[in-house]
């Protein structure tokens, strides 16, 4: 029973453990000459308030897999970020998966980076 409950604990703290992402070609490079990109942020207030975001895509090529991959390793420079809002909306309640896919389309977002940096993108009201 004991060699049970462990097996089930390693799977869990095996499911919640980190994914990365290396979105350039050839082998891992020391973290201060890639920049860092969080591919989710959590939602500042609530999530009927503030959305939250997901990555989906940089430079057009999916971002690991989406929801799961904690950040991104990317070249230096100018980047395309394809980004979903995370956010319950009353319409979210009354059609679902449906409404989110027609309402809540992908945004895409340009920025530079920095080796040794590290990027969050937040949602910010009023832009």
């Amino acid at each position: 029973m004991a060699r049970i409950a462990m097996l089930v604990m390693a799977m869990l703290v095996a499911g919640c453990a980190e994914i990365t992402f290396q979105q350039y070609p050839g082998p891992a490079r020391p973290d201060a000459d890639v920049s860092i990109v969080r591919l989710w942020t959590a939602r500042t207030k609530n999530i009927f308030v503030t959305p939250g975001l997901i990555v989906e895509k940089i430079d057009g090529v999916e971002a690991g897999s989406v929801g799961r991959t904690s950040h991104a390793y990317v070249l230096p420079g100018e980047h395309e970020f394809q980004v979903r809002f995370i956010q319950v909306k009353g319409y979210h309640l009354l059609c679902g998966a449906l409404c989110d896919a027609i309402f809540n389309k992908p945004k895409l977002v340009k920025a530079a980076t920095l080796p040794g940096h590290v990027y969050t993108l937040r949602y910010i009201d009023g832009c």
